[in-house]
């Protein structure tokens, strides 16, 4: 199945979000602060196809998660590229 929304297939959106889901719940100790990266990865997901969206969320989980950035930052690049065009540049 290859369903567009907006500029991005949702297809590629989910690629990165599986393995990153799996290093989080092997790697991070503490149910509480799991269960937040967990919800806030969900709602990355779930916005990836629409990057203004994406951005928000991106920037509500890189700000919980950067106690773990040892974790989260081989993952990145490969988030950074459902981000708007302009803030791309930015980064």
């Amino acid at each position: 199945m290859h369903i567009t929304t907006q500029n991005r297939p949702v297809s590629t959106c989910t690629a990165v979000f599986t393995p990153l889901r799996e290093r989080i719940a092997r790697e991070v100790s503490g149910s509480a602060m799991l269960a937040d990266l967990l919800e806030k990865l969900n709602g990355m997901q779930e916005a990836c196809a629409r990057p203004a969206a994406f951005k928000i969320r991106f920037d509500v989980f890189v700000a919980r998660a950067a106690d773990h950035a040892d974790i989260v930052q081989p993952f990145l690049p490969e988030l950074v590229r459902f981000l708007p065009k302009d803030d791309q540049q930015k980064v």
